[in-house]
């Protein structure tokens, strides 16, 4: 989005009504399309990427941080898979 784009601070970070207009778009682009499809690319993108990597990412950042935002994307995850039905 080139709103969010434009918006980013000095600190590299867009604002918070952008970043939710974001995650909204992007949730209404996967929930466009059949949950089947969705689980093709998750699971294509798993086959590509070394099985070693999510926990070499999870070990240079911050666990609780990490751990909030999983949760954080499980429940993006559910709110789009509802908008499938």
């Amino acid at each position: 989005h080139h709103k969010a784009i434009g918006s980013i601070d000095g600190k590299g970070l867009t604002s918070a009504a952008d970043y939710e207009a974001v995650n909204a778009a992007l949730g209404r682009v996967v929930a466009s399309v059949p949950a089947s499809k969705v689980m093709d690319v998750y699971n294509a993108f798993a086959g590509l990427t070394n099985p070693a990597v999510p926990n070499k990412i999870f070990s240079t950042v911050n666990s609780l941080d990490a751990n909030a935002a999983a949760k954080a994307f499980y429940e993006f995850k559910d709110v789009v898979k509802a908008a499938q039905r």
